[in-house]
């Protein structure tokens, strides 16, 4: 049998659990905050490098490439709409 009274167990438990928790969540911002940035930036260079296939012409193969890049783009506007760029300083 333990010496430890079993409250004193459970209040460990608790705290640990909290503490592991508190770091997950932390990290998980951290990731989400990164993922905004990322996606940011990604809509602003993205229609760059698609530019060269619209003058080039879309033929065969280019047209897909070029309607998953505009998907691409999309989904990067979608990501990065919250991110402050004078905010990534901080």
């Amino acid at each position: 049998m333990s010496s430890v009274p079993h409250s004193l167990e459970a209040t460990l438990a608790r705290d640990a659990l909290r503490r592991g928790l508190s770091v997950v969540g932390a990290a998980t911002r951290a990731g989400l905050r990164s993922t905004a940035a990322a996606s940011f930036w990604a809509a602003i260079v993205l229609p760059f490098t698609y530019l060269p296939l619209i003058f080039g012409g879309l033929t065969g193969g280019e047209a897909l490439l070029f309607a998953g890049l505009v998907a691409l783009n999309v989904l990067a506007f979608v990501l990065g709409h919250g991110h402050e760029p004078a905010s990534s300083a901080e």
